[in-house]
Order: structure tokens, then C-alpha cells, then sequence
């Protein structure tokens, strides 16, 4: 049956439609369709609102968060990749509709393309929002739809196009959640989500084809709660083959008897672990290079941050120029919201702490940016803007001294009224377009959904909305 194609712009979105299945279901494009995506004039983006947890809300609020959640959460990574050959900025969100979507940002001609519609989400869920990889040959895959269910996956036809897109095999393993893709060996695609109890990864040897039988990397049984145990973030290196990878994470659930009692399972997540990886994600060791033994248990699991009967809160993780990780925390009073803001990174004398700022929910996010030996930044909703809300105004923060101290240097969104929010950083990314993040109100209920997108580098005046033809 021969198939036919139609695309509009709905909202400054290609919204692309293939004849045989239609929108009822899990709308996905087939292998072999075509889909076009048109240009609208200087429509702004628009991304996904969310609201999550009624347990263990702060006081006479209705949720523990919500607000604009486009580029939500920090789990959710990589979320943009910079492609130096073709001076292009790739990156992915949860549109208005929580549909996965793709646009670039041309560094030639200064402008966005207007957003590609690629699946259709079950909910408003952000936790399903989509992430991204780059192939050594420039294909684009984008990886959506989990948070317990299935994770799709779906592969751009042309290299470093967006206009095509094939369906590839869901990964075989079922009930996922947070997909994180990198390549570490040529010709291979490697992907690691959480899964309970733990985390696992997944390898492709043909370009997602076919996706070899998953591994148990983190295995975290705790016998109090049924929750999955395990929210991790990784971060791979870039360059030659292969690519080391890093992976932090912290233990959900267990907790004091008292713990237990009072406080819902998502405030009840203890500790930072850390893993490496130098042969594409074969074998793992600590940070002084013993090997672990697979899955990781809790007794072997190198402990490189107690937060004793606070929570924490992973925001990021990048690389410094000496090839340690640096990890962007936050520790939270799960009573009061109270949280500081935390860097963690290896030294030549073991793990160090470097305090950075404080703020009033632990939902505010950041993300950090190595522009530089003696230059790294850190961009996070660290000022409030509407009180024990998440997000904030984003402050922009440098360390001169590979993130032993930080210093605020300005506030870069400094008269906005709602939340700025889930900055993401991009891999590779330049001086014109460092990271991401979303902008909307987090009072729920809110007077608005109306969720914009910005981006900055550090060669920027200052941040600038994303939205279809030139930036505003």
C-alpha cells in the first residue's frame, strides 16, 4: 500500500504525519518515509509543562515540583550535540504536546530550523523526554518514550539531516527509564537507563538494528521499598577510540527507620557512587583503577560523597582537561527544601568537595561547561524568582582553579518573574551555544503553560529564546 506524507507547522512545530497509522497510536516514523519539515517565520518554541509528587510536598504547596520542563531532567543525557564539521548545533526536546522533537541551530547563518516531530509521547510525562547521539558518520539518534515502559528509538536517514527518520528495534529490555547514549568504540552504539534494581547498559554493533542482550552494570536491591534503586548519570570522553566513560550515581530508597516512616521514597536518596569504564563499557573500576566485579553491589560501590540524612540530588557531570570527572550535586534538607550546591571532583589526592551556592528546592538545576585549564562555568537556577518553586534566575559561576573555589560572575536572566529551569549543557558545544534550558512559570496551578526555550555561550551578551528562524 503505497503511503502518503503531510507536514504543517503547528505552533512554530513541524508536525509530520505518515498515512497507515495516524496519530491514535504511537506515532512513529516507518523506515523509508519521508517526512518534510517546513519553516515558519520566528515562531518561539514551545515545550512541555509537568508537574510531579504529591508526597512530601513542601508545605501549602500542591507538588513537590513543576514548571517548564522542555529540557527536563538531568537524567536525560546527552540533550544536545555540537557537530563541528557541519557548524551545527543539534538538540532535542519535549514539545508542548511531550512529543520528542529535533532542531538544530546553523552557526553559518545564525538560525534555528523549525522542530521535527519524531514519536508521540502516552502522557504529558516529562520523564519521557528524548536524548541524543551522534554517530562517528554523522547519523542522529534519538532515544524517547521511557520512564518505566518502553524506551523507542529512531535514526535520521541522511547524515546530519533531520528532515528523514527510521524506526529502529525498542531495546529489548523492557520497563526502562533515563536512556543515555554514547559511542565509545567505532561502529558501536552503547546505551546505559535505569532499570530495577539497578542500571544497565546495551550495545548495537549494527547501527541499532539489532541491540545485544542487556547487562547489569548497578545492582541495588533495597528490601523496604519497591522502587527502582539507582539514578545515575554518565558522561563519555570525545576523540580517539575507545572512549573512556563515567558514571555517577545515588541509592534510592532504604534510609533510618525514622526515614522510612516519614519520608516518600523520592526524598529518601542518599550518597553519590562512582564507576569508570576505558574499554567502551567492558569492564569497570573505581577511581583509583581496582577493578569492579559485575553487577556493582552496594559493598563494592566506591562511596565518594555521604550525605548523611540529607538527600542528593545529581545534576551533571563533565570532564576536566586531565580527564577527571567533575560532578555537579545538590544536597538537600528534604524538610525544607534548603539546598547547597555542590562540585566533586577528582584529585591526585582523592575526591574533594567545593561548595558553590545555595537555593531553596532541590529541583533547581545546573549544568557545568570546561571552556577552559584555568576556566570552568556553571550555569544553574541558584537566585529564586518564585519562592520553593524549582528553577529560578540562572546565575552564570566560574572557577579559575580546576573547581577548588566558584564566584558568581552575573545573573544572566536578572528580570525575569517565572523559573528558569533544567539547563542542559552540549556535548562539544562552542562559545556561541554552551548550553539549554527552559523557561515557564512552576506555581502550580500556574497562570500559564506557555514554556519557552534559551540558549548561551560565554561569547554571548546574554541569553537569547530559541524559537524558528533567527534567535530573538
Amino acid at each position: 500500500m503505497r503511503r502518503w506524507i503531510a507536514a504543517a507547522i503547528v505552533g512554530g512545530i513541524a508536525i509530520v504525519a505518515w498515512h497507515g497509522w495516524g496519530w491514535g497510536g504511537e506515532a512513529r516514523p516507518e523506515s523509508g518515509a519521508k517526512p518534510t519539515a517546513r519553516k515558519s517565520a520566528a515562531a518561539p518554541f514551545q515545550g512541555v509543562w509537568y508537574q510531579c509528587g504529591t508526597a512530601n510536598a513542601y508545605p501549602g504547596k500542591p507538588y513537590v515540583y513543576s514548571g517548564p520542563c522542555a529540557s527536563y531532567c538531568a537524567w536525560h543525557r546527552p540533550m544536545a550535540v555540537h557537530a563541528a564539521s557541519q557548524q551545527k548545533t543539534y538538540f532535542v526536546f519535549g514539545n508542548a504536546k511531550n512529543w520528542p522533537a529535533i532542531s538544530y541551530y546553523d552557526h553559518k547563518t545564525k538560525t534555528f530550523a523549525a522542530p521535527v516531530v519524531l514519536g508521540k509521547n502516552m502522557n504529558m510525562d516529562a520523564h519521557r523526554n528524548p536524548t541524543l547521539m551522534v554517530d562517528e558518520a554523522g547519523y542522529l539518534y534519538v532515544f524517547y518514550g521511557a520512564h518505566g515502559d518502553i524506551t523507542h528509538v529512531v535514526k535520521s536517514a541522511e547524515p546530519y539531516a533531520i528532515g528523514r527518520w527510521q524506526t529502529l528495534p525498542d531495546l529489548d529490555k523492557p520497563h526502562t527509564s533515563y536512556p543515555q547514549p554514547w559511542q565509545l568504540r567505532t561502529g558501536e552504539l552503547f546505551v546505559s537507563y535505569r532499570q530495577a534494581p539497578g542500571w544497565c547498559t546495551q550495545r548495537s554493533r549494527d547501527g541499532g538494528k539489532s541491540w545485544e542482550p542487556a547487562r547489569v552494570l548497578i545492582d541495588f536491591p533495597v528490601s523496604t521499598t519497591t522502587y527502582p534503586t539507582v539514578y545515575a548519570i554518565t558522561i563519555a570522553e570525545t576523540g580517539s577510540y575507545p572512549r573512556r566513560i563515567h558514571i555517577a550515581w545515588s541509592r534510592l530508597g532504604g534510609g533510618t527507620e525514622k526515614e522510612i516512616a516519614t519520608k516518600h521514597a523520592w526524598a529518601r536518596r542518599h550518597n553519590v557512587y562512582y564507576a569508570c569504564s576505558d574499554d567502551g563499557g567492558d569492564s569497570w573500576h573505581r577511581s583509583d583503577g581496582t577493578p569492579y566485579r559485575l553487577p556493582i553491589d552496594q559493598t563494592q560501590a566506591e562511596e565518594i560523597y555521604d550525605s548523611g540524612e540529607h538527600g542528593v540530588w545529581l545534576k551533571d557531570m563533565q570532564i576536566d582537561p586531565y580527564g577527571k570527572p567533575l560532578i555537579l550535586l545538590l544536597d538537600a534538607d528534604c524538610a525544607t527544601y534548603a539546598s547547597r550546591w555542590k562540585v566533586t571532583r577528582r584529585t591526585e589526592g582523592g575526591w574533594k568537595v567545593a561548595d558553590v551556592a545555595e537555593s531553596d528546592h532541590m529541583y533547581d538545576n545546573g549544568a557545568m561547561v570546561v571552556v577552559g585549564e584555568k576556566d570552568y562555568r556553571l550555569y544553574g537556577a541558584t537566585t529564586t524568582s518564585q519562592p520553593y518553586e524549582d528553577g529560578g534566575l540562572i546565575d552564570e559561576w566560574q572557577s579559575v582553579d580546576g573547581g577548588a573555589t566558584w564566584k558568581r560572575l552575573r545573573t544572566l536572566t536578572p528580570d525575569s518573574p517565572l523559573s528558569h529551569n533544567h539547563v542542559k549543557a552540549v556535548v562539544g558545544g562552542t562559545p556561541e551555544f554552551r548550553v539549554f534550558w527552559s523557561y515557564g512559570d512552576s506555581v502550580s496551578p500556574p497562570k500559564t503553560r506557555d514554556v519557552q526555550m534559551y540558549f548561551f555561550g560565554e561569547a554571548m551578551q546574554g541569553p537569547k529564546r530559541i524559537q524558528v528562524g533567527t534567535a530573538d
